[in-house]
């Protein structure tokens, strides 16, 4: 049987302070058999799904969100200082700590912000057995229902850390575990300055941010955010509204490539240009990099209103999957560079294939649609052998190049890999540069693409190529 929420709230606090003071000799203590249970746990029967550790999205945001809720007075300057900002956050609020003051809980959400379930106790997940577990998310429900008159959807740990019996806990109570993007550890009291500076270094569209509401450098820190974001174009808002610009239920398909050992009778078509007569190239980008480099890349093509082709390297993609998908949405076309980046010509049949179809699903699951079926190896090296061996799996097209501008190589000088393209492009040329943080790619790229035009050259897609040559 369920009890009456209210008979769960003075429960509640019962347990919570029952433990922090010591029990008079002559009051007689109920015995533990005779209290109530607050909620009937279920048999473990719903489907987990893995915690939420950053928001598919291409909208160049981050979701601000803090755990606990700390004294009534560093909270007011959090929210003022919050409110100056104009920024919105989430706080995971554990709900003794919302029993003991619920008119401060309220206070948050009359500011514009978000109070979801930080558990009962503020646990920490690990040790914890599924009905110990399953009592801490779903007391902590009831307790928000009754206090503050809403329903939390999300749910995160103490330390934002997770648990087989945490994670089916939460998917029996009705809620999405939250995790991570940018951790940058407050709890150990870092100052202002190194938590923004943590921040900054691993910025992404659709970060989720964790920090600890206690820990009075973030009411510094949080101005510094703030602004910092704001110079690289960000905006900071609250997990909930951040999730709603989400692209992750938007259905997709790999090229369902398979492990075929009978690669020897294979027909590997393999490409390093087009037999064009016109000016015309396709412009081709390889690797991965971080949100910074990807995105001005994109602005430099759109400036240019050129389309490209990216070959991107799987395990960059999984990491980061919405900067494929903005890639995507810029009209560019997107393919496999395979999955680890390992040399085509010196791996094993299998571990090669497997490569392959990782890197197809990866790159699938995170642009939410079928990619390019075709693939170009790590610095485009191939022999006969690898080739057949790609191709057994059900890739179409094997694409290399016939100009390389060697913009990742450091040692070279920028007018050096301006003129290893500009002196060797040719119609039908497949040109090769890369998205590398390290690179000369963003400092020479629009001057490339400024010649070339000057010359007559017009860009096409890989796959606007192929279309039109027939090959």
């Amino acid at each position: 049987m369920r009890w009456r929420v209210g008979t769960v709230i003075s429960l509640l606090a019962v347990l919570v302070f029952a433990g922090c003071q010591e029990k008079p000799a002559d009051v007689e203590q109920p015995e533990e058999e005779n209290l109530p249970p607050a909620v009937v746990v279920p048999e473990p029967s719903a489907e987990t799904k893995p915690p939420l550790r950053i928001i598919l999205t291409t909208e160049k945001s981050m979701a601000l969100t803090f755990n606990g809720m700390a004294d009534r007075e560093t909270m007011e300057r959090l929210l003022d200082a919050l409110d100056l900002e104009s920024a919105k956050a989430t706080f995971f609020v554990p709900a003794v700590r919302v029993a003991e003051d619920p008119e401060l809980a309220k206070e948050i959400l009359e500011r514009g912000h978000e109070v979801e379930n930080g558990t009962l106790n503020n646990v920490l997940p690990n040790g914890l057995d599924f009905e110990e577990a399953y009592r801490e998310v779903e007391l902590a429900n009831q307790v928000f229902n009754e206090r503050l008159g809403i329903t939390p959807k999300y749910v995160r740990t103490r330390n934002g850390d997770t648990s087989d019996t945490f994670e089916q806990a939460a998917a029996e109570a009705g809620l999405e575990l939250v995790m991570n993007t940018i951790g940058p550890k407050d709890s150990e009291m870092k100052t202002a300055v190194e938590i923004t500076g943590y921040i900054d270094r691993f910025m992404v569209r659709g970060a989720i941010i964790q920090l600890n509401a206690a820990n009075p450098a973030v009411v510094d820190a949080v101005p510094m955010i703030a602004r910092m974001a704001e110079e690289e174009g960000y905006g900071l808002t609250a997990l909930g509204e951040l999730a709603e610009t989400s692209y992750r239920e938007d259905y997709y398909k790999s090229n369902g490539l398979v492990f075929n050992k009978n690669f020897e009778g294979s027909k590997p078509k393999v490409i390093r240009s087009f037999p064009v007569d016109e000016k015309v190239v396709a412009l081709t980008f390889d690797d991965w990099a971080s949100d910074r480099t990807i995105s001005k890349v994109l602005e430099i093509l759109k400036e240019n209103d050129i389309k490209s082709t990216f070959f991107l390297i799987g395990r960059g993609v999984e990491a980061n999957p919405q900067l494929a998908r903005l890639i995507l949405e810029e009209g560019h076309e997107i393919a496999s560079h395979t999955y680890s980046h390992q040399l085509v010509t010196e791996m094993p049949l299998r571990d090669l294939q497997e490569d392959l179809i990782r890197a197809d699903e990866v790159i699938a699951e995170a642009i939410r649609e079928t990619p390019s079926n075709y693939m170009r190896p790590a610095q485009g090296k191939l022999d006969d052998e690898a080739a057949m061996k790609i191709t057994a799996t059900g890739v179409d097209y094997i694409l290399l190049y016939d100009v390389t501008s060697f913009d990742w190589n450091m040692n070279l000088k920028e007018q050096e890999v301006y003129h290893r393209v500009v002196d060797h492009v040719q119609p039908g040329s497949i040109i090769t540069m890369h998205i590398q943080d390290e690179s000369h790619t963003i400092s020479v790229l629009p001057k490339i693409l400024e010649e070339l035009k000057e010359r007559g050259y017009e860009f096409k897609t890989i796959g606007e190529l192929l279309s039109e040559t027939g090959l």
